[in-house]
């Protein structure tokens, strides 16, 4: 079953990390991302340093090549060229046929989303990311099908209608703006249907994220 798994990792994990401590950027790689040893790229560079950034970043052991490819305002675009042993998440990435579909540095962080054949992948990406000192948490793992999917698969519309009109009338707030009679009377049933609605509702979701959990 392939899974989709969203991870944060620090900056210094990846190539352009500490570059990207250096400067006030945020960063973008491509989807062109490295499938063999000696792979090109492109990166997107946005803040008020993205044109000084290629200076510090050609400097990396893991680039090879660094190449401005257009520079617009506080945006610029390099073409690079890199050395993926030199990068062990990349390199981890390569040697198991996974597919970095997103890359992006927040803040202090990466931010990356994978799409991997199995949690025994997965399970062995953690383990050589350890490895290498590289601490990176596992954020969100969903199959591909359920990433796909609607959040709303598996409620009926009454279950959909009863949690939506709970959530804009503020029901769920910490305050609660209103009442399970109110909601009753806006959808035309008791208190007790509304309840068993949202409590239909609740017991959906839930199952889904169990399903959704890799296996203990």
């Amino acid at each position: 079953m392939c899974l989709i798994v969203e991870v944060v990792a620090p900056l210094s994990a990846l190539p352009f990390g500490p570059a990207a401590e250096e400067h006030d950027v945020e960063l973008e790689l491509e989807r062109s991302v490295p499938t063999a040893s000696q792979a090109a790229s492109f990166v997107w560079v946005r803040g008020p340093d993205a044109g000084a950034f290629g200076e510090s970043a050609r400097s990396l052991p893991s680039v090879d090549d660094l190449t401005l490819v257009e520079s617009v305002s506080d945006r610029a675009l390099y073409g690079v060229s890199w050395d993926v042993s030199q990068a062990p998440i990349f390199d981890a990435l390569v040697s198991r046929d996974a597919v970095l579909l997103e890359c992006l540095s927040t803040g202090d962080s990466w931010w990356l989303k994978l799409r991997v054949s199995s949690h025994r992948v997965l399970t062995e990406l953690r383990r050589e990311w350890a490895a290498h000192g590289i601490d990176a948490e596992f954020d969100r793992i969903t199959s591909v099908a359920a990433e796909e999917a609607p959040a709303s698969e598996g409620l009926t519309d009454t279950q959909l209608e009863a949690l939506l009109l709970a959530l804009e009338r503020g029901y769920f707030d910490e305050r609660r703006d209103t009442s399970l009679d109110e909601l009753g009377t806006e959808l035309g049933i008791s208190r007790q249907a509304v309840a068993a609605r949202l409590k239909r509702a609740y017991r959906t979701l839930a199952e889904r994220i169990r399903d959704e959990r890799p296996p203990q």
